[in-house]
């Protein structure tokens, strides 16, 4: 009896995971390229911690975009040497600033709107006037992006679609903006697009120890001050290249699923055991014949979420159980590390 009661559960979570991850294949949020132009002020914001090939990168794609109006300032520790050809790139354009500070100041930023990047990404035309459209016409104060990642080695297949399986089974995005609740928040924060006054006014980096604010806090601050805020994938605008150190990612995945139960880790783990276990239990209690319902619900959030995310579908149906005992592990590592911090705060 408790088995078939916890089957039972174990069903309904996974049609409430396949609900959620069918309204965000039905709805689509995916950012737009639309046509009309704009002429604001951007201000560009780059923080980064290494002077890394990617930056040079991500320099050179602004310095061509299609959208002109710019001012891209660099921020880098004092501490971290400046190679020649980041200051080649920023001394040849009178857009482009290299700030040695430890950690952006505002009062750097003369824009009429605020674009966040993380070194990493590489972006396309047409990102900066649609992100000013979508703002514009929906009266955003936070526009947050969540960038294309394209697998490549075995262990990003493994780690890299966590990710995005996590977003879309539990945060139908859509409602993000629809509802002011801040209980509809996710976000990403390779790319975050504000309106700069009322940036400037709330003070974001104040509420986050002057670092650059992590996406999902954001999202819930600037919702809980009545403000309205929305989450898309980037689609073809913005796309992320496959990190070569799998180390980062691996507790990246932990740390996105923490921040979508609130920094909640029993929820966390509890959810992730539903997730891990629970049709491994089916699996051994079930009968053969009636397996076809949970195989088929999995089946199919696997291929919806593949193809929002720009995934291969092969890979992540065939790397599935191998997928959810690297989320388990990253999860209880991330649990066990906190406790740790925890402990040592409690005791210094």
């Amino acid at each position: 009896m408790l088995n078939l009661a916890f089957i039972y559960i174990i069903l309904i979570f996974l049609v409430l995971r396949f609900s959620v991850t069918l309204f965000n294949f039905l709805s689509n949020p995916k950012l737009g390229k639309y046509k009309k132009h704009f002429s604001s002020k951007v201000s560009v914001i780059i923080q980064v911690t290494t002077d890394s090939y990617s930056l040079i990168k991500l320099l050179t794609a602004l310095k061509g975009h299609d959208y002109q109006n710019i001012e891209v300032i660099v921020t880098q520790p004092v501490k971290l040497k400046s190679s020649a050809e980041l200051r080649a790139i920023c001394d040849s354009d009178p857009r482009f600033q290299l700030r040695k500070r430890n950690s952006f100041t505002i009062e750097d930023a003369t824009g009429d709107y605020l674009l966040f990047l993380e070194p990493q990404v590489i972006i396309h035309d047409g990102l900066i006037n649609s992100l000013i459209y979508r703002v514009k016409v929906f009266n955003l104060t936070l526009l947050n992006i969540i960038p294309m990642a394209s697998p490549s080695g075995l262990m990003n297949h493994i780690l890299l679609p966590l990710n995005s399986f996590v977003l879309f089974n539990l945060i139908p995005l859509r409602l993000v903006r629809l509802f002011s609740s801040p209980v509809f928040a996710a976000g990403s924060s390779e790319c975050m697009f504000f309106e700069a006054a009322t940036y400037k006014e709330y003070n974001w980096q104040e509420k986050v120890n002057k670092r650059i604010p992590e996406a999902v806090d954001v999202v819930r601050a600037v919702k809980e001050e009545g403000l309205k805020a929305e989450t898309l994938i980037g689609h073809k605008l913005i796309s992320l290249p496959a990190p070569a150190q799998t180390n980062r990612l691996f507790s990246k995945t932990a740390a996105q699923l923490l921040k979508a139960f609130g920094d909640n880790v029993f929820g966390a783990l509890l959810y992730v055991l539903l997730v891990v276990t629970g049709p491994l239990v089916m699996f051994l209690n079930y009968e053969y014949s009636l397996l076809i319902l949970p195989v088929g619900l999995i089946f199919l959030s696997r291929l919806m979420i593949s193809f929002l995310s720009g995934q291969n579908p092969f890979w992540n149906v065939l790397l599935h159980p191998v997928q959810m005992v690297f989320l388990l592990a990253a999860v209880i590592r991330e649990t066990y590390l906190r406790s740790r911090r925890l402990i040592k705060t409690r005791f210094v």
